[in-house]
Formats: C-alpha cells, structure tokens, sequence
C-alpha cells in the first residue's frame, strides 16, 4: 500500500468513527431524555451505535465496490443505493429492536409499537443516507480530480512530443552550416580547421544536451551563440562585424534552450548571407519588470509580407507559447530600410516545468 493509499485509508476509518460516534451521542442523548440512565441500555447503545454500525457500513462499501457501484452512471447507482440504504436500516432497526429487549426487560415486546420500530428505521435511513452521500460524494470528487490530472498529463506529452518535433527540425540547419564553414578551413588553414572543429563539437555537445533542461541561463547560451559566430566568422571574414552588449543582471534571465541561438542563426542566415558586402550583427539584452528584453538585430531588409511575423521563427514562436502562453512574444521587423530587429520578451524567471515526470502522479482511484 503506498504512502496516498494508506493516507487515504486512515482518513476514511477516522470520518467513519467520527460520524458513528457523533450519531453515537445523539442517540445516547435522546435515549436519556426520554428514558433516563440505564447502564445496560448506555452500553448497548454505544457498542452498537459506535462500534458495530461502523463496521456494517464498512461491509456495505466492500460489498458495493465488489459489485461495481463506483462506476456506475447516476442514474442506475441511485436505485440502487435506495434499496442498499433501506435493506441496511431495516437490519439493523430488527437489531435495535433485539437489544431494547434485551438491554430493558422491563420494556419488553409490549413497547415495541409502530412508532417506536418506525422511528427508530426513520433514524438509521437518515444515517445511511447521509453516509452514502458523503461517500459518494468524496468518490465522485476524487475521481474527477483523478480525472482533469490525466488530461494536464496528456496535453503536457502533446507539448513536449511537440517541442520535441520543432527541436528535430531546427538542429539540422545549425549543423549544415557550421559544417560548411569548417570544410572550408580544412584545406586553407589544418589549424584553424582544429580549432573550428573544437568550437563545432562544443556546439553539437549543448545541443544533444537539450534532454537536460527546457531553459538555460542566457549566459550559457551566449557560450553556444559563440561557438557559433565563431564558425560564421570563418565564412564570413571581414564581412561580419559583431557587437554584444548584455546588460550583466540579464545574463542569469533563462531563455530556452537554443532560442537565442536560433534568432543569431535566422539573422544570418535570411539577412546577413543575403548581402554581398556582408552587414553588422548586434545582441542586446535588459531585465525590465521582471522581464528578459532581448533583441538580435542584422543588417539586411526584410519582404512586406515578413514584416511582423518573421521568417524561420514560426517554430520559436511555437515553442515559446507552448512553454510560456501568452507571457512570451517574439516579433520580428524592420528598424530602418537596412535593418532588421529580432525583439524577444519573456519572464526572466524558469518557466513551470512541463515534463510529465515533474508533475505528481495522477490520483489513483478513491478508496475512501
């Protein structure tokens, strides 16, 4: 029995002694009321009322659980419990009866009238009622909480089957082009080629890595954002200029995984490699209200169908709502006529961890 279970098990034996034992001292109550003190009647009352009514209620749960009632629709259980409620109150009112008699000679069967036999169902129907309701409504609570954890859990898989699926397609493009640029090393110059081989193992290592977090400090990724402008570099010579300047407190902001190296990439890619002259490539980031600003801004002009929603950053955008909802954006536009701004807003904390192994386990099925 693991440690919910068990919880769970302790929690119904003390509602179910509670409730008896509250239903115990109204009966005592009353008893003593209307008939006054009777040692014999006062222990019956109590070993009855607070110790055998318990456990035929228990029976009763074991017995509908065995029957399947737990999972029946609303309106084939109700039925059911009515006629469970009034076979169970009619027992045991027979049983009360046998223990006036025996508790009280002096009351005997000439006391034993219909108001008293009815009176006394009455009393037991409303007691088991009110059990069957609670429990059923715990039951049914329980169930339904069990319920909305498995769906949490199955659109969480969706998402990071998802996010999976966008980090499979953006891989590829980092590894062509950081291979073509190290090829072209290999002949003009062994030992640059070592090197730029180093800088592509580190960046292939951060990016099979991506298994151990969905986000990652800013300062780690500006480490992979490196390793790839170092390999652009070679491509490119004199005709990249690079500035970077990242306000020190944004530096500890998360980012996911690769985002940032992703807009690097894209403004490469679809702005700088398209001018002949080559351009300027700048990053800028500052924590503002809690909140990570980052831009990658690139020489370059963008189409007037592009303006606002980007070239290659359908994926990152997706990956960002999927992580974030609706507190993350990314835009995309033309500053001036050669100049195009990458613009990433997002809180600068880790978001909630979507892995299904981060969640607690949905709720097994109510026992109580």
């Amino acid at each position: 029995m693991n440690e919910g279970r068990a919880a769970s098990h302790r929690a119904y034996w003390l509602c179910q002694f509670t409730g008896w034992g509250v239903f115990t001292l109204y009966v005592l109550s009353t008893t003593l009321v209307y008939s006054g003190f009777h040692l014999r009647a006062v222990i019956s009352i109590v070993a009855f009322d607070g110790g055998f009514c318990p456990l035929a209620t228990h029976a009763l749960r074991f017995w509908m659980r065995r029957q399947g009632w737990p999972t029946l629709p609303l309106a084939r259980l109700l039925p059911r419990l009515a006629v469970a409620c009034l076979s169970l109150a009619a027992l045991l009112t027979s049983l009360v009866m046998l223990l006036i008699v025996f508790s009280a000679p002096e009351a005997r069967l000439r006391d034993m009238n219909a108001g008293v036999v009815v009176g006394t169902l009455f009393v037991f129907v409303m007691a088991i009622g009110g059990w069957l309701a609670i429990y059923f409504g715990v039951l049914a609570r329980r169930r339904q909480r069990a319920l909305e954890i498995n769906a949490l859990q199955l659109e969480v898989v969706a998402h990071d089957a998802r996010l999976r699926s966008l980090e499979s397609q953006l891989n590829p493009h980092f590894l062509f082009n950081c291979l073509n640029s190290v090829r072209a090393l290999i002949v003009e110059d062994p030992a640059r080629a070592q090197t730029m081989v180093t800088r592509l193992a580190e960046l292939l290592r951060y990016s099979l890595n991506m298994d151990r977090a969905e986000t990652v400090t800013l300062d780690e990724e500006l480490q992979a954002v490196n390793d790839y402008l170092s390999l652009e570099r070679v491509r490119f010579e004199e005709r990249l200029s690079i500035d970077v300047a990242i306000e020190p407190s944004a530096r500890a902001a998360y980012v996911p995984r690769m985002l940032v190296l992703t807009l690097v990439e894209n403004a490469m890619k679809h702005g700088i490699a398209h001018l002949p002259s080559g351009g300027a490539l700048r990053i800028s980031a500052t924590i503002a209200g809690g909140e990570l600003h980052l831009e990658v801004a690139n020489s370059g002009s963008l189409p007037h169908d592009a303006v606002g929603t980007g070239v290659g950053l359908g994926n990152a955008r997706e990956r960002l709502r999927l992580l974030y909802g609706a507190s993350a954006s990314l835009t995309l536009t033309a500053r001036d006529r050669r100049t195009v701004v990458a613009a990433l807003s997002l809180p600068a904390k880790a978001p909630t961890a979507s892995r299904v192994s981060d969640l607690p386990p949905a709720a097994a099925e109510a026992t109580a």
